[in-house]
């Protein structure tokens, strides 16, 4: 496909990945749009961008906790795109482990999708990246930040960052690496600690929630900003000053 520029966003289908699709594709992006379980959310989404702008979106499943099928995700859209011009790596996994009764399956599972995936994304799509196209890495601000009861998933976004910054001179000059790390900006589903989310916006300076529409120009600032590589910019309330 030709024309305009193309966005592939993994974990699409719901809540900042598909707050992050739509925005873009109101500026008129052409979207490759991943996701794993949420089938039926993603196809909604699909359909109703694609009834706004007909043919200006591609689904593509996959489990990012497989290899195998990051591996075909990375041929798939290799096939269906003649070059990329920004990569939105947003998929994650978010269970608790607690010390004591966390499976080896599970810290698998989750540097598998977190970290390892976004790798493997990158590395195997960087050849048809576009001259000074942009890969965005959605961390979290507690990659920077311990968190309790959740150090498999704190490890892995801070891996993330790290992995940030060095895809951004791995791949330097032609493709720019940067990351924006969210705080609270959505009440989470299936939260398992049901006082973590008032306690992360009573911690916060802002005291509320951010919602999505405050990625929407970080996305765009990151796009455009062509002299800005290895960054991380939180977007949290002010929760890191705390």
């Amino acid at each position: 496909m030709t024309g305009a520029k193309v966005a592939l966003i993994t974990g699409a289908a719901k809540r900042l990945g598909r707050g992050i699709a739509e925005h873009l594709h109101r500026s008129g992006w052409q979207l490759a749009l991943g996701f794993s379980q949420s089938k039926t959310a993603a196809d909604t989404l699909a359909r109703n961008l694609n009834e706004t702008r007909p043919k200006s979106v591609r689904l593509f499943q996959a489990d990012l906790a497989q290899h195998s099928e990051v591996a075909q995700l990375v041929a798939d859209v290799t096939a269906e795109y003649d070059q990329l011009d920004l990569i939105v790596n947003n998929a994650a996994v978010f269970p608790s482990t607690p010390l004591g009764s966390t499976s080896p399956e599970q810290w698998d599972e989750i540097f598998s999708v977190n970290l390892k995936a976004p790798f493997m994304i990158c590395q195997g799509l960087a050849p048809i990246m576009a001259p000074y196209s942009s890969i965005i890495n959605i961390c979290d601000v507690f990659g920077a930040q311990p968190l309790a009861g959740h150090s498999a998933y704190s490890a892995s976004k801070a891996g993330l960052i790290m992995l940030t910054k060095s895809l951004a001179l791995e791949l330097a000059p032609q493709i720019r690496v940067n990351a924006i790390a969210p705080g609270a900006l959505l009440e989470p589903s299936g939260y398992e600690e049901a006082n973590l989310l008032t306690d992360l916006i009573n911690r916060a300076p802002l005291h509320r929630l951010g919602g999505t529409e405050c990625l929407d120009t970080i996305v765009t600032f990151l796009i455009q900003n062509r002299y800005m590589t290895g960054q991380v910019i939180p977007v949290d309330g002010g929760l890191l000053t705390t």
